[in-house]
Formats: structure tokens, sequence, C-alpha cells
């Protein structure tokens, strides 16, 4: 769980060690001082909540003591959030409650209030990092008038009182609940406790402890994991990173100060610069990096705040414009297309790919024997089942999806095949859910590739795979079985409808424009469809189905602590029904973001797009202009095109361009080489390609030139 204030915070000195420092803790606290009064709330609440405190310092609303699931903090008022607003308006020399008694008085009797009821909460994420953290913000906050609570006394409340709640305080268990976002948050409340009680010793251990584990999260295909091998890019990835500089900023220029040169410290700028910048479109994140923080309203909002820290104090200076461009593109003052870097990975520890352009972001998101799907947890994320299996991020405006999830049909994930139902079994919570395949992976040289997912879900299975171009994502599916007796769909898209829709079917030079309906459309001539900016096109046709009408649904489906509100809104989905019981059924079909209007639609050639085989053997795709293949080997085989032939001794992820240049990844992670034979004409080219075997690497694409 995490609480997101919104900050800025420009200091004057920039980060680094120089010896001859100290621990200079009335600039530290201040720094902390102006970063908490940032974010005050309204007047008007907190005279309310001053209106309604008791004389002991409690408030009615709130339950004290050994609280429940049922009273939880999360469930009811917070005592502590009340006493921080008030400390940060009484110390803000601006604020029209600027050194008021009675808020001060009320701080003050809040906080001995909560020294004697002992609160602790059922979530061990309160008592050990929420409460301490808001504690002592307060008590720093509250330095402003020395002495009005006093660091020690006989009587009363004091400092030392308050500090002695803080668990835990031993250094080895700053990570007592992981290496990640956890240990970084119990670190900050170690670092008001050394400031209040001015002890270097304890900034410094602290931050000693955390440079040692800083790049533990980070594995080597750069991702932010965290609650096991499961994708963090966002949630825990975004705390950690906050937190992280937070503290940075906090005790620059002391001798507390962290090391931004080293090289646990550059890893983690890394992930920010080159995976989580560009896992956002416009001002959106990607849902599929979320976690079960999907389930949050208004979660898919980005703003990460904390890109100005590295422009303020020039951290990576030299990449200064990408964080400068990222922060107006999520603040919407630049389109969501401005200086977007144009790339495609594999990230091959978290079975996530990435295809960027100019004009939208595409992304794969697969689980395997390796990984775990998006967690459940608190409640949160109650209908991810089938989120996590060949989901789809399809952005171009970076506004498809957002705060769709309490009325998307969960049933129907962009890019998923499943059956379709409206029960979801429970999940165990917390990162426990490891995939049953090992097929699942990518090739890459960084502009061009594939993905695949040897799909093995439940009564479901399926091959898998995207093929990434410029201007198009050819999606391919083979070998859909299930006996489960429920309708089998591959879902292309579920995202917000822009009205309105138009179709073309094959032989036609006209379009036909489609409106809202409640039931659906099918189609099993369609040449396109398109909606808002995206063309979808069959180039084998199908039963292609689409409905375009309103969804009802409540942030409290989807998580226990949501809004039980009803929610609505026009939704646009698009599927291939496989009907039920399918055996060995397919699909094929070409994603062309982009498309926004009937000029483009028709003037889109899907002739230059050839699928050579659609098969549980070999998926493949040749893209003529570009003179590209991109090839899924389940087995080891041979595809053959004209006077061509690519033979392979192993399964195997395969990309060829220009006859002899050869990218090649094992999906499975079991083979340490590959043999690879191209045949042109009466040319051979032969080469046993050694492919990265130790636990980081495998599963990375490696680059050869048969030559």
């Amino acid at each position: 769980m995490k609480v997101v204030f919104v900050v800025t915070i420009v200091f004057a000195v920039l980060l680094g060690t120089t010896n001859g420092q100290t621990c200079d803790f009335s600039t530290v606290i201040e720094r902390i001082q102006k970063d908490q009064r940032s974010y005050i709330t309204n007047v008007g609440t907190m005279d309310s909540w001053l209106a309604s405190q008791s004389p002991d310092g409690s408030w009615n609303d709130i339950s004290y003591g050994a609280l429940s699931e049922s009273v939880g903090t999360g469930k009811f008022g917070d005592h502590l959030i009340r006493l921080q607003n008030f400390a940060a308006a009484v110390s803000e020399p601006n604020h029209p409650r600027y050194n008021d008694n009675a808020y001060k008085n009320a701080v003050k009797k809040g906080l001995e209030f909560w020294y004697n009821s002992r609160t602790v909460d059922p979530n061990w994420w309160y008592n050990e990092i929420y409460f301490p953290q808001r504690l002592g913000e307060i008590l720093i906050l509250m330095r402003d008038f020395e002495g009005f609570i006093p660091r020690s006394s006989a009587e009363g409340i004091n400092e030392q009182k308050i500090l002695s709640l803080f668990k835990p305080q031993a250094i080895k268990d700053i990570t007592s609940h992981s290496t990640g976002a956890n240990a970084i948050d119990i670190a900050r409340h170690y670092i008001y406790r050394g400031l209040l009680t001015e002890n270097c010793a304890l900034l410094e251990a602290t931050r000693d402890r955390l440079e040692e584990i800083l790049a533990v999260n980070i594995k080597s295909d750069g991702v932010y994991q965290d609650h096991g091998p499961q994708i963090q890019i966002s949630s825990y990835g975004e705390v950690f990173c906050d937190g992280l500089l937070k503290l940075a900023t906090y005790l620059s220029g002391t001798s507390a100060s962290f090391d931004v040169n080293s090289g646990n410290f550059k890893k983690i700028i890394s992930f920010i610069r080159e995976i989580q910048i560009s896992s956002i479109r416009g001002s959106s994140w990607d849902f599929s990096v979320m976690g079960r923080e999907v389930s949050r309203s208004n979660a898919l909002n980005a703003n990460l705040n904390y890109l100005q820290y590295l422009i303020d104090f020039k951290i990576d200076s030299i990449h200064e414009p990408i964080y400068r461009d990222a922060l107006e593109r999520m603040k919407g003052t630049k389109p969501a297309n401005y200086n977007v870097r144009k790339f495609m990975k594999h990230y091959w520890n978290s079975d996530y790919t990435q295809h960027a352009r100019s004009g939208y972001l595409f992304s794969v998101r697969n689980t395997s024997t390796r990984t775990v799907e998006a967690e459940s947890g608190n409640g949160e994320n109650l209908m991810g089942n089938y989120f996590s299996y060949g989901a789809n991020f399809i952005s171009v405006d970076g506004n498809e999806y957002k705060n769709i999830m309490p009325y998307w049909d969960w049933s129907m994930i962009p890019g998923s095949t499943f059956p379709y139902t409206n029960i979801f079994p429970t999940r165990t919570n917390w990162g426990t859910n490891y995939g049953l395949t090992t097929f699942v992976g990518g090739v890459s040289d960084g502009m061009y590739g594939a993905a695949v997912v040897d799909l093995n879900e439940g009564t479901t299975k399926a091959k898998k795979s995207w093929f990434f171009f410029d201007d198009e994502i050819v999606c391919l599916g083979a070998g859909i079985t299930d006996n489960g007796g429920l309708d089998v769909r591959t879902t292309i898209n579920q995202s917000k409808l822009r009205k309105p829709s138009y179709y073309s079917e094959v032989g036609q030079s006209s379009e036909t424009m489609q409106r809202n309906s409640i039931s659906a459309y099918t189609n099993s001539n369609l040449h396109y469809i398109r909606n808002g900016n995206i063309g979808y096109y069959f180039p084998n046709q199908g039963n292609i189905s689409y409905t375009m009408k309103s969804q009802t649904g409540r942030w409290r489906d989807i998580n226990q602590n949501g809004s039980m509100t009803n929610i609505s809104g026009d939704v646009f989905t698009l599927w291939v029904d496989h009907g039920p019981n399918p055996t060995n059924a397919a699909y094929s079909y070409v994603v062309v973001p982009g498309i926004d209007s009937k000029e483009k639609a028709q003037a889109y050639d899907l002739s230059a797009i050839e699928i050579l085989e659609n098969s549980t053997a070999i998926q493949a795709v040749f893209h003529k202009p570009l003179d590209i293949f991109e090839i899924i080997f389940y087995q080891a085989g041979t595809l053959t095109h004209g006077d061509l032939s690519i033979t392979v001794d192993k399964p195997c992820a395969l990309m060829l361009k220009n006859v002899t240049l050869v990218s090649v990844s094992d999906p499975a992670q079991t083979s340490s080489n590959i043999s690879v034979i191209i045949k042109k004409n009466r040319l051979v080219y032969k080469k046993d390609i050694s492919l990265p075997f130790n636990n980081g690497m495998k599963g990375s694409s490696v680059i050869v030139d048969l030559r």
C-alpha cells in the first residue's frame, strides 16, 4: 500500500558527498518541512476536524486500540493524517492558520491520545511504515515551535515517547519486509528518528544499508520486481523510486549523502529513464505494469514528479531532456507523441514486451513458470485472473483505458484467449501465482522483434505470438483448445468507445458506420474495423464479433475498499469467437495504430504483410518492404519461403534481416546454443549460436551475422 503526496522540492545544493561534511540536522529538517507543507488540505475541512475533536484529542468517527479488519485505518478516518495537516498548516508562514494556538493544541492533544491509545492495525504496513512516517513528519513540522512538544519531559507527551512507538528500529530490520519499496519506506522513518535525536550515526547507517540493497530488485533486463518475480514498474517501483529520491534530496550535502554515481544508484536511474518512462503513454501508465494497484481509482494517472528531482539536482544531466519531455507529456502540455523514443524490447526476466513508435505504445504482458501474475492482496485486483496472460496495452493518446476498470469486462482482457465467464475463483495473495508454461519470451534487435506465449492455463491451451514492425503489429494464434464447455474468445481490444466506429468488408471500397447497440455484431467477411484512431485488419477473416455499448460496474467489484457507486461508460470490444470446446482453432489479425480516417484505413496496404505459417509448429510473418522475417519455432524445423529456407535444431524465437543477420533467443530458457542454417538459392549459411546461459541473461537475444 502507498500514500502519495504530490510534491516539488527545489534545493540550492547539489547531490553528492564531499569530504568533511557533517550531519546538518537543521538543514535536512527544513527540507523535509518544505516537502511536507507542499500538500495541505483545505481550511474548511481542517476547521471541521478541529471542531469535532474531543477534549482528550480523539475523534468519535475513528477507532483506536487493537483494530480489526472491519475498522482498520484504511476503512475509516485517519487520526494521524489530520494531525499532520494541522502541523503543516500551523507551521507554514503563508497559511491562514499559521501559528494558530487551537491547531497547535489539537496536534499536542492528538499526539498524547495516540500515544496512550496504543493503536495497532491488523495490517503490518500501517504499524511499521505508515504510523511511524506520519508521526515523524508531525514532530519535524512542529520543530518550528521548539519546546511546544518537548523533546523529553517527566509528564505529558514528548518526542521521546512518540519515537518509542517506531517499529522496527534495528538497522538489520530495514529489510524485514523485502529489499524493495517497503525497505525504502521503513528507512524513511529511521531517517526521521535520526534527525529528531540528532544521531548522525543512525543516518549514515541507514544510508549504508540502503546503498547495499538498492539494486537487488532491479533484474538483469532492467525491470524492477517486487513481491516475488513480479513486474512492479509502477506501483511498488514508483514508491521505491520516489522514496529513494526523496531521501537522497533530504540528505544531500551531508555526511549521510547517497553516492549518486555508484553502480547501484545508476541502475535505479536507468530503470526510471529506460523503463518507467517508456511504460507511460501521454499521462497514462500501461495498465499491465500496475500490479494490484490497477483496481484503484485514477491509478493509471502517471505523474512521476520525482523526475523533477533528477533535473533540479543534475543527476544524470546528460539525459535531462528525456526527463523534461516526459514531464511535459504527463502534464499534457505536450502531446503523447512528443519526442517519444522509438524502440522494441523484450524483457526476458519479466515476460514483458514493449514496442514503441512516435504514434503509439503496444505492450505484451505474460507469465511463465519463472514469473508470477499481477497479484491480488488487501482485497485488491479481485478479478485479475486473466490479466497477465497475453495482455495488450494498445495506446495512441494515452486515454484509452483510464478508469475503465470498474466497468471493464474482466473476462475480456485485451490480447487474451480464455473462456468467457463472470466467475473468477479467488486467487492466493501476494505474488504467489506462477504460470504453468516455460515457453514464454521474445526476440528483439532493439527496433523490431516478436513475443510469444505457449499458453497453458486452466482448461485453455494456445500458441500465441505477436510480430512488431513500424506501422503494425501482427497477432497470431494457433492450436486453441479448450474442453471447459464455455465460449472461448480471443479479445483483440476492450477500450473506451470513440463514437462512431466504421467497418469495411472484403471487396468493398466503402465504409459502413456502426453506432451503439446492446447486441453483438458478428461478421465473417471483415476487411477492417476502426474505432477512434486504431484500425484492426483481418487477413484471413474469421468469426469476428464486436460490441459498442454502455457498461456499468463498481470499483468495489474489483477492490473491496473501492466505491460502491455504479459507474458507466461506453466501451468498444472486439474479439474472435472460437465457440465452446474449440479444437485447434486459430486467429490472425493486424493492429494498425494511427488509422483515424477512411482515407488512412483504405490506404493501408495489408498485402505488405505475409503470414507464412500459423500452426502449432511454426508461426511466422514476412514484412516485405522491411525485408524482415519474424518466426516462432515451437519445435526444431524448417520454414521455407520461395528460394529461402530457415532451419533450426531447437525451439526458438528468431528474426532474419537481409538474409544473414539473425537475432535469436530461447523463450524456454533451457538451451545453451542453437544451430541455424539459412539457404538462399545455392548459398548456405550455417552457425552454432551460443546463447546467454547465466541466470540473469537466459532468454535474452543474440544478434549474429552468419556471413
